[in-house]
């Protein structure tokens, strides 16, 4: 029976994945945490700040609302309401501290893009808030959430190839900042903004709106191309299934199909990774157009219409852009890297 005995290798173990560990701290106080921590770390960062910037800010600052407008949509009050809302949608959508500090840049921009060109607040207070709003969001998150399977490099992913590469991340953060250029170089030439904010807002001169050139705008929109790359392209890359995964597919019967089904059949029938990039634009837009509106009304001599009309002119800009990344991100659904 011994010379029966077949000597065999070692057998290979495949190690299933650690499943997700989850947060021990209850769901129902996860959001008041984070909304406390980031405003927490907001004051405490601008109190230091504030000790080398001069008050910039407040010289072109509305004055406070009186008592009986404290609910108005620049009152203190509306600011946290913004910070709350941001702050769960974040949270509801499983982002973490990178999508949430890409998503901070992009709907900061268009506010701290009027304090440069119309108020002349100095590049100073701008990196300030740019940098003491991303930190008060990244923060919370980074301590209560994981990252995604996007940013983890060891995680199994169809197009990881296509977020490694360095001339694919390079040529798109690129074309980010074409787009935001040309929006906003073709709007001060054809004098659609400035008389757009001359109408709606309290200006004192805009000679640094007409001394603007490509140069100076890309200087101003260079790290919001980089973080649109990051929250509208990468994500649709990453949804792209794994090769051979199977997708579970169902029949449209119009006879036997509701209302909802017969809409998603005709509508939603998009790739999945075409279906996050449409859902990551409309994310972008409405918080950026709402966080747009709210900043700027803060600004002197602003009001609601000036305030969703600049708004507007950035909604179309991220629409473009994520048109231009539906076709520079479709990629071939059998092609395998070498």
């Amino acid at each position: 029976m011994a010379s029966s005995i077949v000597d065999r290798k070692e057998p290979s173990v495949v190690r299933a994945h650690a499943p997700a560990v989850r947060s021990r701290l209850p769901s129902v106080l996860r959001i008041p945490i984070l909304v406390v921590l980031n405003l927490g770390i907001n004051a405490a960062l601008w109190s230091f700040a504030s000790n080398f910037l001069l008050p910039e800010l407040g010289r072109v600052s509305k004055v406070p609302p009186r008592e009986e407008d404290i609910f108005s949509l620049y009152s203190p009050i509306a600011r946290i309401a913004m910070r709350v809302l941001t702050t769960w949608t974040t949270w509801y959508l499983s982002y973490d501290f990178q999508d949430v500090s890409a998503l901070t840049v992009l709907t900061q921009a268009p506010y701290v893009y009027v304090l440069a060109t119309y108020y002349g607040i100095s590049n100073y207070t701008i990196l300030a808030h740019v940098t003491i709003e991303v930190l008060s969001y990244a923060i919370p998150t980074y301590l209560l959430r994981p990252r995604s399977i996007v940013h983890r490099s060891n995680a199994p992913l169809r197009n990881r190839f296509l977020l490694n590469s360095v001339q694919v991340q390079v040529s798109s953060a690129l074309l980010a900042m074409a787009v935001y250029v040309s929006m906003l170089w073709g709007a001060l030439k054809i004098g659609s903004l400035n008389r757009h904010m001359v109408s709606h807002f309290e200006i004192d001169t805009i000679d640094l709106a007409y001394a603007e050139t490509p140069v100076s705008i890309l200087g101003k929109v260079f790290v919001a191309g980089i973080a649109a790359k990051a929250f509208l392209l990468n994500p649709s890359i990453a949804a792209q299934p794994l090769s051979g995964a199977e997708t579970p597919t169902s029949d449209f019967n119009p006879a036997t199909s509701d209302l909802q089904q017969t809409v998603m059949a005709n509508v939603w029938y998009f790739s999945k990774r075409t279906r996050t990039l449409i859902q990551q634009t409309t994310i972008l837009n409405t918080i950026l157009f709402a966080n747009t509106v709210q900043r700027c009304l803060t600004l002197t001599g602003s009001d609601f219409t000036g305030a969703a009309g600049y708004a507007f002119y950035w909604l179309v800009a991220n629409t473009v852009l994520g048109l231009w990344f539906a076709w520079v991100g479709d990629t071939s659904s059998d092609y395998e890297p070498l």
